[in-house]
């Protein structure tokens, strides 16, 4: 005779008619846990307040400076810095950062070139989105609409991060106006729940946690994670990412836009670049294995490109060594590693 499926509850409740005592028992067991973490819950509303959220303007108060500037691009109030004079690099930083994560490569630079940088969505001072497009596709627009406006017809193009997904992006749909690409620990990759970086780690409670109750210590201890010694994270970029990442309505801004982020082909895109690149990697990135740097180099089939690789640097390792960047970034956009460069064919 075939059995008939049996639905958990039923289950529960034949069990629940033979065993009365153990099932009344796992039940209150039960009841005491819940009870149990919903007080710990209170207490720790109690004990622990959450800090409080930051408005716009209170952040444009204390990390906007004499060099910031607004423009509206599709409705959206865009911060951005356009400094120095000379060829044009245009920079696209990391998630959980933003244009001011560069200030000490940047300073270097605009000795020699203008250097513009602009806060992405979720990012920095740059406003909401009126239509709630939240994704990489929209930041890649930002970049065009702003260059168009500032009149720069081609640049030099630096990305890190998830800022690479917006760089290489960029770079293939409008090979035209790119001089030269510069990749540094670039996202973009294909990811399974066990590589992707933004996974999400811990139990339930400690995720709520450290949401709720994110302090200036769990955010260095995030962040060290990315530093390799001796280098630490520097206070100010502490400061900096903790404020930040408490924003008003960032919460919600930010699950908009990893819930529309899609991986795609990158292959495919990569192959459409057709600018010299440099791609730059940590040797100890904790966050992105070191041999992506050399899947970007074989899928950018149609661009002369070398990978560099840094011993003892890691995920941020601009801001780890932010004068040996600006160096090797002057290096790359004079031509100076020119030689290096080689042309890599691989099927599509």
């Amino acid at each position: 005779m075939q059995r008939s499926k049996t639905s958990p509850v039923n289950r529960f409740g034949s069990l629940a008619t033979l065993f009365p005592s153990q099932a009344a028992f796992a039940t209150k067991e039960l009841l005491l846990a819940i009870t149990g973490l919903c007080a710990l819950a209170l207490a720790a509303a109690l004990l622990y307040p959450q800090p409080p959220k930051l408005s716009m303007d209170e952040l444009e108060a204390m990390y906007g400076t004499p060099n910031s500037r607004f423009m509206e691009l599709g409705g959206v109030r865009t911060h951005y810095m356009d400094e120095g004079s000379g060829p044009v690099i245009v920079i696209a930083h990391a998630s959980f950062m933003n244009l001011r994560s560069w200030d000490a490569v940047v300073d270097d630079l605009t000795k020699k070139y203008r250097v513009i940088r602009l806060d992405f969505l979720t990012a920095g001072l740059t406003g909401r989105e009126p239509n709630d497009r939240y994704s990489f596709d929209r930041n890649v627009e930002l970049v065009d609409e702003l260059t168009q406006k500032l009149g720069v017809q081609q640049f030099a193009l630096v990305g890190t991060s998830s800022g690479g997904i917006v760089a290489f992006n960029y770079a293939s749909r409008f090979p035209e106006k790119i001089s030269r690409l510069i990749l540094i620990n670039s996202a973009g990759m294909p990811r399974n729940a066990l590589t992707d970086p933004n996974r999400l780690r811990g139990n339930w409670l400690t995720r709520w946690w450290a949401k709720r109750y994110q302090t200036r210590d769990t955010v260095r201890d995030t962040l060290d994670i990315n530093f390799i010694e001796p280098h630490e994270p520097p206070e100010w970029l502490v400061n900096m990412t903790f404020d930040m990442n408490r924003r008003q309505g960032l919460e919600e801004e930010g699950a908009l836009l990893f819930a529309n982020f899609r991986t795609g082909d990158p292959q495919q895109v990569l192959s459409k670049v057709q600018a010299p690149t440099l791609v730059a990697w940590g040797l100890d990135n904790q966050t992105v294995f070191h041999l992506e740097a050399d899947v970007f180099s074989s899928w950018l089939s149609n661009a002369p490109n070398f990978v560099k690789k840094y011993p003892g640097l890691g995920h941020y390792a601009y801001i780890e060594e932010p004068a040996q960047f600006a160096s090797d970034i002057d290096d790359f956009l004079s031509g100076r590693m020119d030689e290096h460069l080689m042309q890599r064919k691989c099927g599509i």
